[in-house]
């Protein structure tokens, strides 16, 4: 098998803590307000919201079906508003990391623009280290995670195209005419929905996979039982980072996925290796999960109450599905994510026959840097089309280097 590691797909996943946390109390609208629009910013297909803490300090979160408790990924904010810590846990998650450490701080209040806000009996699961890394691999400011308490007290629809989300009171949605739904099942605060996944025109299988916004794959299968989904033509990699770090597996171009009465042609799929995936991950209770490369390609609407999932063409519907074609991991780096850094590259790659290698510090690429463009602009780049012509200029020992590469496509 050819060896990638690849451009950092974040995954936050599913979260698992051993010791339980009490009830929480809901968000709710402002008084008369049935509905509310909040816009996001989009990073590597994940959606980024503004949220206040304690009516102080507000921070870049990710909104993400794939956790339950709301999260804080830097310790030192919780310490700077002095939140009150009731006690440690510790958590499961993807990647190979086994023992990870928060604390539960308890009376807290979240809003979100509009108006929605959170009883004061609020908790907020704090990282005791920030695991996940999200402003390096999204190249912005992002130290949070708020996802479960939001789609189990509102009908929550996501508007690719506009991005932005609309809130609305359960009783007070009514679906779009142009929405097809899809069953979706709601196990353990996780939302589900059947897919049918094609190696190729003779096999495949049905399969049950968690509609994950938290993650900026297409789709991510796990297949412990054996290897019979994985395309004989695929390459091992990153695929993600959990809460455990990074998890490895393979990746290949699968024949076709058909979501209720849409079909993809050529999506990219993900699989982890058994052990990477995590402990708290039981085999066996899920297959997998839908990320926000197929999700985006969608306007959505969440219906937890009524178990459907809302889907209408997005813009970006018929777009074809790449993966990183330079061979090389990129992400932010310095106090003020002002540059570029080489996380990992592969052997033989075109970006290693290039010169490049782990470490080096990248100035600018095909003239452009982090003041002219944003993080998910560089990924989008380096996986453009195969044949397109990159140049890099980096820095390595306080030497300025320049080389250039062609892309090429190994899926």
């Amino acid at each position: 098998m050819k060896q990638l590691k690849s451009n950092l797909i974040i995954l936050v996943l599913l979260l698992l803590a051993r010791q339980g946390m009490s009830q929480q109390i809901g968000f709710d609208f402002p008084p008369n307000v049935h509905k509310v629009v909040i816009p996001f910013e989009r990073y590597n297909n994940l959606m980024v919201i503004p949220v206040t803490i304690n009516h102080s300090l507000t921070l870049k979160f990710i909104f993400d079906t794939g956790v339950q408790y709301p999260i804080l990924t830097e310790k030192m904010f919780g310490d700077y508003l002095g939140l009150n810590y009731t006690r440690n846990i510790t958590i499961q998650g993807p990647g190979k990391a086994d023992s990870i450490k928060a604390k539960v701080a308890q009376r807290v209040t979240l809003s979100l623009p509009g108006g929605i806000e959170s009883g004061v009996n609020q908790a907020l699961l704090v990282l005791e280290k920030d695991y996940l890394k999200l402003r390096n691999n999204l190249g912005t400011d992002v130290f949070g995670v708020l996802g479960y308490d939001i789609f189990s007290r509102f009908i929550v629809e996501i508007n690719y195209d506009e991005n932005h989300i609309i809130l609305h009171e359960p009783r007070k949605f009514r679906a779009k005419r142009s929405y097809k739904k899809i069953p979706m099942k709601v196990v353990n605060t996780k939302p589900y929905v059947e897919l049918k996944i094609m190696k190729n025109e003779n096999e495949g299988r049905k399969m049950h996979l968690m509609v994950d916004t938290g993650a900026s794959h297409a789709v991510l299968l796990d297949n412990p039982e054996d290897d019979s989904l994985i395309p004989e033509q695929n390459i091992t990699s990153v695929i993600g980072r959990g809460l455990g770090g990074n998890i490895h597996g393979y990746l290949g171009r699968m024949s076709s996925i058909k979501m209720g009465k849409f079909e993809f042609d050529g999506p990219i799929a993900s699989f982890p290796i058994e052990g990477d995936y995590g402990a708290a991950i039981k085999r066996g209770s899920r297959n997998g999960t839908i990320g926000g490369e197929l999700l985006s390609r969608f306007n959505v609407a969440f219906d937890y109450f009524g178990g459907y999932l809302y889907l209408r063409k997005s813009k970006s519907f018929h777009n074809g599905f790449e993966h990183d074609m330079s061979g090389m991991n990129i992400a932010a780096d310095g106090s003020d994510l002002e540059n570029l850094k080489v996380n990992n590259i592969r052997q033989d790659s075109p970006a290693y026959n290039a010169g490049l290698r782990e470490g080096d510090l990248i100035e600018s690429i095909n003239g452009y840097s982090l003041e002219s463009l944003n993080f998910s602009d560089f990924t989008s780049l380096l996986r453009n089309r195969p044949g397109k012509k990159i140049i890099v200029k980096y820095i390595r020992n306080g030497e300025v280097q320049k080389t250039s590469f062609k892309l090429e496509r190994y899926i």
